[in-house]
């Protein structure tokens, strides 16, 4: 099965995997299908561009073009590295065009562990009630997300969305 069928609705032997890590592609994906937009997106630049499987391409695309990605200081995609729970708080953010403020207090128990971009993003998405923390009320924001917490996420994204 397709990395983009997986990313999209699961395994061909009908299951979930929801404690499987989401790669920056597969939520690239998950994202702009749960946001259904219809343009082809922006041309690639990112200096990876060619390890973006067929499948995401448009998806990173459109996710490019409409701001929610920028890619990484070197220029860089990365769409096979893991997506750190800080990294799909700011894709969210800006898929929902949210005003962050940079270092905002989240309320997390561990809000001197969150980088200084996603503080805005996570305290906005707790606020909204779109992201939870883990166990302790830790967000835990260097670790990667599991497809279950990308689907929790997005589906409170939704649900915000159509309010």
């Amino acid at each position: 099965m397709s990395s983009k069928r997986q990313a999209r609705a699961g395994f061909a032997d009908g299951t979930f995997k929801p404690n499987r890590i989401v790669t920056r592609a597969e939520f690239a994906v998950m994202l702009m299908n749960a946001l259904q937009l219809q343009d082809n997106g922006a041309k690639l630049t990112f200096t990876d561009a060619a390890e973006i499987g067929a499948w995401a391409r448009k998806a990173v695309a459109q996710a490019a073009g409409a701001g929610i990605i920028t890619g990484r200081e070197d220029g860089t995609f990365r769409p096979n590295a893991e997506i750190t729970r800080a990294e799909m708080a700011m894709m969210v953010a800006r898929a929902l065009n949210l005003a962050v403020e940079t270092n905002a207090a989240a309320g997390f128990a561990d809000d001197k562990d969150i980088p200084a971009w996603a503080k805005g993003a996570a305290a906005a998405l707790k606020r909204m009630g779109i992201i939870d923390g883990k166990g302790g009320n830790k967000f835990d924001p260097q670790a990667a997300a599991s497809r279950a917490e990308a689907v929790t996420v997005l589906l409170q994204m939704k649900a915000r969305m159509s309010k």
